[in-house]
């Protein structure tokens, strides 16, 4: 899975076959098992891995490596070597020194890459290190076909035969966004376009494992299957549906899905199902309000539900049955990777002239923003919507509409350029910073995309 996550979401090049091999390189490949060579279908780009862990021997790296990932081509395991650094962006390495570790290096010169093949990094769960061509100055920016698409809220009539909606005029309301759900009863589908969802949390699928526990003889419990269902039903309902549905999501389901053969739960890894359960967090993925969701809960449970007792109860007699228990969990961190980081980050002094200036103009670094934000010092750094993205203590926020082109460093404190608008305050003019305090500054390339996170002090 980790493979895939930084397949999808950096959709880089990798490393080649050939190239020259160093002295520390060659020092590391006497322990190394291999590496696999292979074509990104996401970027068509070709991209390597090296496989570095005690659990990996040669048939097991090779049978990784003949996995196709994003429905691409198998790759190529040659043994006993590395990637080739020549020139590279950087690497990812998941699960250092651990008997699972992989590296993944990517090559390339532009400096504009970096950004993304961090955020990738970060989604796999592995450590970022980069080369030191990410020290030069990058002017990125993410353009309005990549762009995070806004949450919106449609409201529409019930299909044909169904009762009516629960909203003014019997319409069903649906908010399009990953943490939306439609009404209970209905399918997500039917009412809100998955296409909104997919730009805004990285999709990519990968093949469903099943390794249950047998014999199943849950099938033959009646309770169990009124349980079951309604646990389905609820998923139908939730925009998660989108890319655990072979029907619904573009270019096959992320893993698990509703129409897998047999019980869908079973392609559910421990970790997964754990955070479906509420036992490990998930609050960095960011929730809507029950009132606001058609009743569909997410604080307690990692699954929108319109019971929490009720799906917990489910969902920890399946990690019981598997012998899985709460504390099993306590160390497993906590979902989201670079979501959840950037909550708790700790910014330090800008430099380089970023700030707001005696001349009003915010000057910051890292490439064209889309989310600008002046915010209190002290305050948890800016998550994702829908109610992540305005911590406490936000002075100002400026987005750039998601159709509209980046905004380049340079803005005035306060203005709002054309294609962009004062997301706070909601009302009236930004308030005046108070000379001497220091505030916090951040600027994001987009949704959860940060490109500078700083302290600086009022003019």
């Amino acid at each position: 899975m980790g493979r895939a996550l930084v397949v999808m979401v950096v959709g880089l090049v990798g490393c080649s076959n050939g190239g020259e091999t160093s002295a520390v390189e060659e020092t590391v490949a006497a322990t190394a098992v291999g590496r696999c060579s292979y074509v990104n279908p996401f970027s068509d780009a070709p991209e390597c891995k090296e496989y570095l862990g005690s659990d990996w021997d040669d048939a097991s790296a090779a049978e990784d490596c003949l996995t196709p990932v994003l429905a691409g081509d198998a790759g190529t395991f040659e043994a006993g070597l590395l990637c080739d650094r020549t020139a590279i962006i950087g690497t990812c390495t998941v699960d250092a020194g651990g008997p699972g570790e992989v590296v993944t290096v990517f090559p390339g010169s532009d400096p504009a890459a970096c950004a993304g093949a961090e955020l990738g990094c970060g989604f796999a769960g592995g450590t970022f290190e980069a080369d030191p061509v990410c020290d030069q100055p990058a002017d990125v920016g993410v353009p309005p076909e990549d762009a995070f698409v806004p949450f919106a809220q449609v409201c529409v009539p019930p299909l044909e035969g169904s009762p009516p909606g629960a909203s003014e005029g019997g319409l069903v309301c649906t908010w399009e966004a990953i943490s939306g759900s439609t009404e209970e009863g209905r399918h997500f589908a039917d009412y809100a376009s998955c296409d909104a969802v997919f730009s805004q949390r990285p999709y990519y699928p990968y093949p469903v494992t099943i390794d249950a526990p047998s014999p199943d003889t849950r099938v033959d419990d009646p309770a169990w299957v009124v349980e079951f269902e309604w646990v389905t039903g609820q998923v139908a309902s939730s925009a998660c549906v989108c890319c655990h549905s072979s029907e619904l999501a573009p270019d096959g389901p992320s893993g698990w899905h509703l129409e897998s053969e047999g019980v869908w739960l079973d392609g559910v890894d421990d970790d997964a199902l754990a955070m479906l359960a509420g036992w490990v967090d998930s609050t960095a993925f960011g929730a809507f309000p029950a009132e606001e969701n058609n009743g569909f809960d997410r604080s307690v449970t990692g699954l929108p539900t319109t019971d929490v007792a009720r799906m917990s109860a489910f969902l920890e007699g399946e990690l019981a049955r598997r012998g899985r228990t709460r504390e099993d969990f306590v160390e497993t961190p906590p979902f989201g990777g670079v979501l959840y980081d950037q909550l708790f980050y700790e910014p330090s002094a800008c430099t380089g002239g970023e700030g707001v200036g005696a001349d009003g103009v915010v000057t910051w670094s890292g490439g064209s923003a889309r989310y600008v934000y002046v915010l209190e010092q002290g305050s948890m750094s800016p998550g994702v919507p829908p109610n992540l993205d305005t911590p406490d203590g936000t002075v100002w926020r400026l987005d750039v509409a998601h159709t509209a082109e980046p905004l380049a460093s340079g803005v005035a404190y306060g203005s709002t350029p054309e294609g962009a608008s004062q997301a706070w305050p909601t009302s009236g003019p930004a308030p005046a910073l108070v000379s001497g305090r220091t505030y916090y500054l951040v600027a994001l390339l987009d949704v959860y995309q940060p490109a500078t996170r700083c302290l600086f002090v009022a003019p």
